[in-house]
C-alpha cells in the first residue's frame, strides 16, 4: 500500500508552503524530491514523517493516518534524517548510532553493526562526535537512522557535506535499502545525481506538485525548465543522464 500524501496542504505562519500536493510513493523504490529552494521539499519530509502537521489533507502510511499513529509505532516505521542535524551532547559515535533503537528498545547489536559498516564509519564509533568532520558526522547520523530498521527512509539532503566518493557511497546505499523493500524518500539538489539514482521523481514548484512519475518521464527540459527557470542539456552516459544547466530559460 506504501506511503501517500492526498491533497496535503501545510501552512506555516502566514505562509502556505504546500499546496494540495497528491502523491505516492511505493516501498522498493528511490524517489528524489526536486525543486528549486523554497518549493516545499523539506516541509513535504517532515510533514510525511508527521513532524510537522497538515493543514488540510493528510498523510497515509499502509492505510493508516501517520498523525494518528501511536508515535513509537510510526517511528519503528519511519526513519528521518534532517538537514543540518544538531548532535546537543558530546557521545561517542557508537552511543549515538544506537539512539536508532530508542522506538525498538533494544540494544540492536547487530543492527548498529550493519549500519556503521554501511556508512564507512566503523573506524569512526570510539570517537566523540565532535572530533568529526561535518561529512563523517553526516554519515554517522545516517548511521543512527539505518540502525532503526526503518521500512521507510526520509533523507532531506544527505549528500549536502559528503565528498564525492562519499556522495557515490550514499547514494548506493539508498539504491541497496531499496533494494531490500524499503522506500526511500530523499531532497537533493543535484540533477544529474538525482536522475542516476531514482527510480521516480516528486518535482514540486511554490509548493504544488509540478510533476511526478518514473525519473525518465519528470526529468525533461520542459519539466526543468517550469520548476527551476534553466534551460538544461540532457547528456546520455554509460553511467547515467547527466543533466547540465545552460542558462535562464
Amino acid at each position: 500500500m506504501g506511503l501517500r500524501t492526498d491533497d496535503l496542504h501545510v501552512v506555516l505562519g502566514k505562509r502556505t508552503v504546500l499546496r494540495g500536493v497528491t502523491a505516492s510513493f511505493a516501498p522498493g523504490r528511490v524517489t528524489a524530491v526536486l525543486g528549486a529552494n523554497g518549493a516545499g521539499k523539506s516541509t513535504l519530509l517532515r510533514a510525511c514523517a508527521a513532524l510537522l502537521p497538515a493543514s488540510s489533507g493528510r498523510v497515509m502510511l499502509d492505510g493508516r493516518n501517520v498523525a494518528t499513529m501511536p508515535a513509537r509505532e510510526r517511528a519503528q516505521a519511519i526513519g528521518y534524517l534532517p538537514q543540518d542535524a544538531a548532535v546537543h551532547w558530546n557521545m561517542v559515535v557508537r552511543d549515538l548510532v544506537q539512539l536508532g533503537r530508542l522506538p525498538h528498545g533494544d540494544d540492536g547489536g547487530e543492527a548498529i553493526a550493519a549500519a556503521l559498516a554501511a556508512t564507512d564509519t566503523i573506524a569512526l564509533a570510539d570517537r566523540p562526535v565532535r572530533s568529526l568532520s561535518g561529512g563523517e558526522r553526516a554519515r554517522v547520523l545516517l548511521a543512527r537512522v539505518l540502525a532503526g530498521e526503518p521500512r521507510w527512509l526520509l533523507a532531506d539532503e544527505p549528500l549536502a557535506s559528503l565528498d564525492p566518493l562519499h556522495q557515490l557511497e550514499t547514494l548506493a546505499l539508498l539504491r541497496a535499502a531499496a533494494g531490500r523493500g524499503m522506500g526511500v524518500l530523499v531532497v537533493l539538489h543535484d540533477l544529474t545525481l538525482a536522475a542516476r539514482v531514482a527510480d521516480d521523481v516528486l518535482l514540486l514548484k511554490d509548493g504544488a506538485a509540478l510533476a511526478h512519475g518514473p525519473a525518465a518521464e519528470v526529468l525533461t527540459g520542459a519539466n526543468l525548465a517550469a520548476a527551476y527557470g534553466v534551460r538544461v542539456a540532457i547528456l546520455s552516459q554509460p553511467d547515467g543522464p547527466v543533466i547540465v544547466p545552460l542558462g535562464r530559460a
